[in-house]
């Protein structure tokens, strides 16, 4: 049907009038979801590597620990592990977010104590000697996160040693952690922390890793699966 000129042209407007409003949605949806990836962004942001860390979250350095979460937390959850150990890994793997997450909203508060058991290889002893520099030379955050680079970046238990202390070395950059005093201190063994922490073995009874201690009793779960559930259990309660 052919239209007048006035009719085409108040057409024409029309059109151009709904293309602005449709412009002007996609826009006010666009900043919608960049907001909703800025506030993902600021709940988990990265020291370093791909170990997210709550920016809120507090983070303390302790007695050859580092600790996540409030003291006023009502749960109370001890971890000690060796970096080398698989079962560490897998509890981890499992906790990580959920504990993270959980220490922000102030309901419980993680201790991580790292051990040297697994001998039978030098690697978990020159971990362990590598975040003990971290965790004296660094910022707790920054041990948190080579924590975390650990795990993530975890060898074979059987091909452990081919991880060299060079390879070690970027983990820590990768955490954060520079400067001269870091770096001559990953030259050196740290033979009263290493110590320390097989006294902190024996004080606290343990023989194997994972070992949990949750509000100062030790869990006596029968696989990862089940220590999982009870601190989850124990968190849930108290949130």
């Amino acid at each position: 049907m052919q239209r007048l000129p006035e009719q085409t042209e108040a057409i024409s407007a029309e059109q151009a009038r709904q293309e602005r409003n449709r412009n002007i949605g996609l826009i006010a949806m666009a900043v919608v979801l960049i907001s909703a990836v800025v506030a993902a962004g600021a709940w988990y942001g990265s020291d370093s590597g791909n170990a997210p860390t709550a920016v809120h979250l507090a983070v303390a350095a302790g007695d050859g620990t580092v600790v996540v979460g409030k003291a006023s937390a009502p749960v109370k959850v001890t971890i000690y592990e060796d970096f080398l150990c698989p079962s560490c890994k897998e509890l981890e793997d499992s906790t990580r977010d959920y504990l993270r997450e959980n220490a922000a909203s102030g309901t419980v508060q993680v201790t991580y104590h790292p051990i040297d058991l697994l001998t039978a290889t030098t690697y978990s002893a020159r971990a362990l000697n590598a975040w003990a520099v971290v965790l004296k030379n660094g910022t707790p955050r920054q041990a948190l996160t080579l924590h975390d680079l650990f795990y993530e970046n975890q060898p074979y238990e059987t091909d452990a040693d081919s991880t060299t202390n060079a390879d070690i070395a970027k983990l820590v950059t990768r955490s954060g952690a520079t400067g001269s005093a870091v770096t001559a201190a990953l030259s050196t063994t740290d033979t009263a922390f290493l110590t320390a922490a097989q006294q902190a073995m024996v004080t606290a009874k343990v023989t194997g890793a994972p070992t949990i201690y949750l509000d100062g009793k030790e869990l006596a779960a029968a696989s990862v699966a089940d220590l999982v559930t009870e601190i989850e259990n124990a968190v849930d309660a108290a949130s």
